[in-house]
């Protein structure tokens, strides 16, 4: 058995222990093993809609999808056809990476209609990431009723502002949030939102039973803290396991599996450098912080996330698919495979195509990614 097995065999004990204060897993080599080939011997892209800086998308059940464009607000796509705009959503803050964000369908929408939007709100001088929810009308092109849920503390940076969305089996809505950049340090401290997974319920009330939801070591809403910027959420119900991929700096992206009240290092611990080559920290491991299932060096700037569950891509069931924004050459799609829910390897996919910044599954089973840029929404399509 590999050093590697042998650590990922251990992997469950070494988090508990780690989250219980006991004495941190020791700093772990990157997966760097091939993902076991299936039947797929490579994947093509099919342009479905073109986007201006599309973030997020959703599939409605009655067919066609609602996605976010970072300065465009919401848009809806049918079968055929252009994208049209869906108004209703309230004014964002745009600057830097600051816009419109990630967002989700309601568990129960195929009665309610209720549709979820992160987006930036305030101003140069303090904003922050929130989360709206409206009744999408009937005829898709309005949202109705529109709230505002939940917002995140302030800080005066355009930076890291997490976003992406996530519904966990009992109804509860995880949103990951950045640190702002400059605020690192904040990221350590669960009395504030900055740097973690906050998890609220639908109508922006808190659950019972959230680890600080007495708020006396951390603010009620969060969920996890010791983040960077989360961009990648997927909640994978088979298994009541929701994992997270964050940017790293220069280098050290993770791939985690989070739980309620652990601490995810940042940024006493990281695998990554100052973006100028200075060291952050030289420890990558410590008493009471999660080790990364995964990660990245040199940097893929992780976005979106999601399982394939379809038998679209035989052999691939089950494993993990993360976007890119920055990889080495070229790279922007990641097949993450996954063995009794573990990492057993990875394979880079679409090298220097285009850069993603969302991928999910569509009803039909196939993978649907969303070129960061002014690319659109495109259909993954295997080749076998």
């Amino acid at each position: 058995m590999s050093v590697f097995s042998r650590l990922a065999a251990l992997g469950p004990l070494v988090l508990i222990l780690s989250a219980c204060g006991e004495p941190a897993a020791p700093p772990q080599a990157p997966v760097t093993a091939p993902a076991e080939p299936g039947a797929v011997k490579g994947v093509s892209l099919e342009l479905i809609t073109p986007a201006e800086q599309p973030w997020g998308i959703a599939f409605l059940p009655e067919g066609g999808l609602l996605f976010t464009e970072k300065e465009g607000g919401l848009k809806f796509f049918a079968a055929a056809g252009e994208a049209t705009p869906v108004s209703g959503l309230p004014e964002a803050y745009v600057e830097g990476q600051a816009g419109y964000l990630g967002i989700a369908l309601d568990p129960d929408f195929a009665s309610n209609r209720l549709v979820y939007v992160s987006l930036s709100t305030g101003t140069k001088a303090a904003n922050s990431t929130a989360v709206v929810r409206g009744r999408l009308s009937d005829d898709n092109a309005a949202l109705e009723n529109v709230q505002q849920i939940f917002k995140a503390d302030d800080r005066d940076t355009a930076y890291h502002y997490g976003s992406r969305l996530a519904f966990g089996g009992d109804g509860a809505l995880f949103v990951s949030l950045g640190e702002g950049f400059k605020y690192m340090a904040d990221a350590q401290n669960p009395k504030n939102t900055h740097g973690t997974i906050v998890r609220i319920n639908s109508d922006g009330t808190i659950p019972a039973d959230n680890p600080f939801a007495d708020g006396v070591n951390g603010k009620p809403e969060v969920w996890s803290y010791g983040h960077r910027n989360v961009q990648g959420l997927y909640y994978d119900s088979a298994t009541d396991t929701l994992w997270a991929t964050e940017h790293g700096p220069r280098g050290g992206d993770e791939l985690n599996i989070v739980k309620p009240g652990n601490n995810y290092g940042w940024p006493k611990i990281t695998y990554g450098v100052n973006y100028d080559g200075t060291v952050i920290t030289k420890e990558t491991a410590a008493e009471g912080m999660v080790q990364p299932e995964t990660y990245w060096v040199p940097s893929i700037a992780p976005a979106g996330l999601t399982m394939v569950t379809s038998d679209k891509y035989p052999g691939w069931e089950g494993d993990l698919f993360s976007g890119g924004m920055n990889g080495p050459d070229g790279l922007v799609l990641v097949r993450i495979d996954l063995q009794e829910g573990k990492v057993a390897g990875k394979e880079n996919l679409l090298k220097g195509e285009l850069s993603i910044r969302d991928v999910v599954q569509g009803p039909d089973g196939y993978l649907y990614v969303a070129g960061k840029d002014f690319d659109g929404i495109f259909r993954v399509v295997p080749q076998e």
